[in-house]
């Protein structure tokens, strides 16, 4: 063993005792203990918290949210069609030229946007 795991060893022994130790002779003192420990914990939550929900960039946060929400409900799956609907829409697919059934596909498109990106910045080139 290295001086270091006897160390350790030592160390979590000699703890061990003295939890022991404070279970027999005054075991609220450990209950008292992590009371405190928890109260500590819970205020420095809620300040984290609070902190957070100050930040600025709050409002970026929640408008990608709502867009999201907005994404998610137009491409939802519709509720499934009823039998008369179906037998409809087979005899006007019919109807339809491959033409309409093209600009029907584009329509259904994701909307995509396109994000600037740094084009100014240049490759350096070795001069000869």
């Amino acid at each position: 063993m290295s001086g270091r795991m006897i160390f350790a060893s030592v160390v979590i022994i000699l703890g061990v005792i003295g939890l022991i130790s404070t279970l027999v002779t005054n075991p609220e003192s450990i209950l008292r203990m992590v009371l405190t420990y928890a109260a500590i914990a819970l205020v420095i939550y809620v300040i984290y918290r609070i902190w957070m929900s100050r930040r600025t960039d709050r409002r970026e946060q929640q408008a990608f949210k709502k867009a999201a929400k907005q994404s998610k409900k137009r491409y939802q799956t519709p509720a499934p069609p009823t039998r008369m609907k179906t037998a409809a829409k087979k005899t006007q697919a019919r109807k339809t030229t491959p033409a309409k059934r093209a600009s029907a596909a584009r329509i259904g498109a994701p909307k995509l946007t396109v994000i600037e990106g740094k084009k100014g910045k240049k490759k350096k080139r070795m001069s000869l």
